[in-house]
């Protein structure tokens, strides 16, 4: 009965331990309770009317100046209330040029020491909740859409994801956990999860786990050992000033090696999977294929998959860093002050050692899967010897 509905039972069992993350997660914040700005929050609305717009385009082709706007907030206490705020563009990410109908996003403060109608808001983004939501709403229904029943099961790996990252991990974190043995915990749980929600229970699934997990130690190898080589710490990276000044100092020196294993994880199993099903196939198709036949056969078709797969990473990192190469050339930074920056080195400690665990995550998946797979050829053909002696 239990093998019968084992899946079923997998399904639930991982949606109520995702009910107890997010209980969790959700209450579990009041570390820093003090860096918490009272008076202050963030309401969408919509805009009613732009009663005046003194905006225009510079010489870059962004739009500056200044807008008045009426606009009705759509929740919290004053929800249905119309007031009127203004919008400053400037030429970033936060510029907003509104129009009537345009939902935004309203920084809305309550003055100290005023009554209680005297307020400060002004225009802070777009509202881009409910896109978000469709976007994601419209990947899953394309994942379904494609790939029937598997492309819902991703879409469930992927939400497990997402909340084991949000509402577990982060808690964890900032309550003072030691971040680098949560994260690899919690990434192998992630694999684990994954892989039998999307492949379900088999040898293919037991493959493809131990390949991604000897990934993961593989990335740690490397990472401590190019760390090293390049004289990086966790505190080369920026973000972790602003992090010490909100008091969070424990631990995060290990933050840039739980932020790079997170965005290699995706691509370890992706190899992981490809060689397990290789070996698996192989392995259908010629029934009495020995551990040497299955590893070498794999090993073929798993160079060209690695041939094709190492730029992944190495391009999706150097991606995020085009902007600053660019600003390096526009200011004619020399070749030597520019390899021996701290932030050049850290674009190659993330790209090298994710791709580098990545490359022997494949040999070592290959050679795993050839040994789980002749194991069970073996037996097959032994067990076909046994019954015709006893015929």
């Amino acid at each position: 009965m239990i093998r019968k509905y084992k899946q079923t039972i997998f399904f639930v069992a991982v949606t109520i331990v995702m009910v107890v993350m997010i209980w969790f997660g959700v209450n579990n914040n009041a570390r820093f309770e003090q860096n918490r700005v009272e008076g202050v929050s963030f309401i969408p609305a919509r805009v009613v009317e732009v009663v005046e717009d003194r905006t225009s385009f510079n010489a870059a082709g962004a739009r500056v100046g200044s807008q008045d706007l009426l606009v009705r907030l759509l929740s919290g206490p004053r929800r249905g209330e119309s007031i009127l705020v203004g919008n400053m563009l400037f030429p970033i990410e936060q510029a907003v040029y509104a129009r009537e109908g345009t939902r935004v996003l309203i920084y809305f403060e309550h003055l100290p020491d005023s009554a209680d109608d005297e307020y400060f808001a002004r225009v802070q983004s777009y509202d881009r909740s409910i896109g978000l939501y469709i976007v994601i709403l419209l990947f899953f229904v394309l994942l379904w859409a494609v790939f029937g029943k598997t492309g819902l099961r991703s879409a469930f790996s992927l939400i497990f994801t997402f909340v084991t990252i949000i509402f577990l991990l982060l808690p964890l974190i900032t309550n003072g956990a030691s971040s680098a043995p949560v994260t690899i915990i919690l990434a192998i749980l992630i694999i684990v999860v994954s892989l039998i929600s999307i492949m379900g229970f088999g040898k293919k699934t037991l493959v493809s786990i131990i390949g991604s997990t000897i990934g993961i130690l593989c990335y740690i190898m490397f990472y401590f050992l190019i760390s090293a080589i390049l004289r990086i710490t966790g505190f080369n990276v920026q973000e972790i000033d602003l992090l010490i000044v909100a008091g969070f100092s424990m631990g995060v020196n290990e933050l840039l090696f739980c932020g790079i294993l997170i965005a290699s994880l995706g691509a370890l199993m992706d190899v992981a999977v490809s060689l397990a099903s290789v070996t698996a196939e192989l392995s259908e198709k010629d029934k009495n294929a020995d551990f040497k036949e299955l590893f070498r056969s794999g090993m073929k078709i798993g160079r060209d998959i690695i041939g094709s797969s190492s730029n992944t990473l190495i391009l999706a990192f150097t991606g995020t860093f085009l902007i600053t190469l660019i600003l390096f050339r526009v200011n004619h930074l020399q070749y030597n002050l520019m390899i021996n920056r701290v932030d050049i080195a850290i674009e190659v400690l993330r790209a090298i050692s994710a791709s580098a665990a990545m490359v022997l995550c494949a040999p070592v998946t290959a050679f795993v899967g050839s040994r789980i797979y002749a194991s069970g050829a073996t037996k097959s053909i032994s067990s076909k010897k046994r019954a015709k002696m006893k015929k």
